[in-house]
């Protein structure tokens, strides 16, 4: 399946690996060139560099229109849910996944019918279940 994370985060590096390790190809569009570096020495990933990662031309350049996935993993709540936004209903990616900071922003968009993902304890496990379609 191809997946396209936005965001280089400590979450990224945690998970991008365990989805290749699956047989996913990851791509990972990220502002900041050391980490999508230090990413790429963990795993097989495609790294895109990019100025504005929340552009729809930088979307399109990372595969978004063949994604089956999407994670908005970046440490910027509101560049989170605008991604997000935009791979659900202008790119129709069927799984879109937002890392929220904010309970409040969380509960709002959850409650909109943005998919929220727990950066907790068991986020490798619940991110692999739930692009895999499998039931917690």
């Amino acid at each position: 399946m191809d997946i396209l994370i936005f965001g280089c985060t400590r979450l990224t590096d945690a998970l991008a690996p365990v989805l290749v390790a699956d047989g996913h190809r990851v791509t990972v569009l990220a502002p900041s060139a050391d980490r999508l570096a230090l990413l790429r020495k963990k795993a097989a990933i495609t790294a895109l560099l990019t100025a504005e990662p929340s552009m729809q031309d930088y979307l399109q350049e990372g595969g978004i229109s063949g994604a089956r996935a999407f994670l908005a993993l970046s440490d910027d709540d509101h560049r989170n849910i605008l991604v997000c936004q935009i791979a659900h209903h202008i790119f129709n990616v069927p799984k879109v996944f937002c890392r929220l900071a904010d309970p409040q922003l969380g509960e709002f968009y959850q409650g909109l019918g943005l998919e929220i993902v727990d950066a907790g304890p068991d986020f490798l496990n619940k991110t692999r279940q739930a692009i895999a379609g499998e039931p917690e």
